[in-house]
């Protein structure tokens, strides 16, 4: 799979990173840094500790990590989750959780693609 394919595959934007990194080298290299980038865990910790504070720092960490890399569908899911816990200042919906759970499971099957 080439790095194209692969921003095709899990719905990112691949014209904007490659803007960004001008290779697909580089863009390769970041991508395989994300399957290891500890953000997704620190949230997945924050959202079973109950703590909202927690889990809004560590979604909007993650949003940000998703985005810089053009994973537009995960940083949309991240953003779903980001929005709901900083204007409830509840615990994380699961649902918006799964989902984003579900793009993150794809996005890191793709990787192991490439």
């Amino acid at each position: 799979m080439t790095i194209e394919e692969f921003y095709g595959a899990v719905g990112g934007n691949y014209a904007a990173v490659k803007e960004l990194f001008l290779t697909d080298e580089r863009i390769k290299k970041y991508v395989l840094k994300f399957q290891k980038e500890g953000s997704y865990q620190k949230l997945l910790e924050a959202v079973a500790s109950g703590d909202a504070t927690a889990s809004f720092e560590a979604a909007h960490a993650f949003k940000g990590v998703a985005g810089n890399i053009g994973l537009t569908k995960l940083y949309n899911a991240a953003a779903a989750l980001t929005e709901q816990l900083r204007s409830s200042g509840e615990q994380a919906d699961s649902a918006l959780v799964a989902e984003l759970s579900a793009c993150y499971d794809e996005v890191q099957a793709r990787i192991r693609e490439l």
